[in-house]
């Protein structure tokens, strides 16, 4: 009932179907969510975490969790605020769609373990710096 917003027993067949694509919603909602809980709880303290998932004209899909220094989070703001002032983005949110949509591609398309050991480099280095206060 709270998914389709009606007591099943009032359902018709368009009903029956709608409730079928939003439970696979929900339910797709709940695993996404579900995993990026887990790669939080086992990468720890200092990151945020974002799971994108780009879908491609031909059905192939691509996760990836990235994962935000939140020491980095300002520069990376600051990032973003100079690109959408860009005036050919500026003001024209289609192109700011298309042009994060092209960028994801690219940016996930390359990502490879070469980005986690990036990471897990930066982590040790702040480790050291800490214990060595």
């Amino acid at each position: 009932m709270i998914v389709a917003d009606k007591p099943g027993e009032s359902w018709t067949d368009e009903d029956a179907t709608g409730f079928e694509i939003k439970l696979s919603d929900i339910a797709r909602r709940f695993k996404n969510l579900e995993a990026l809980q887990k790669e939080v709880a086992a990468k720890g303290e200092g990151f945020d975490a974002r799971r994108i998932t780009v879908t491609r004209p031909d059905g192939e899909e691509t996760h990836r969790m990235v994962w935000v220094e939140r020491e980095s989070e300002g520069k990376i703001e600051a990032l973003v605020e100079q690109i959408l002032q860009n005036p050919i983005l500026r003001d024209n949110p289609q192109l700011q769609q298309a042009f994060v949509a092209k960028l994801t591609e690219r940016v996930l398309g390359a990502t490879s373990l070469a980005n986690i050991a990036q990471m897990q480099k930066t982590r040790h280095h702040r480790k050291n710096e800490q214990q060595t206060r």
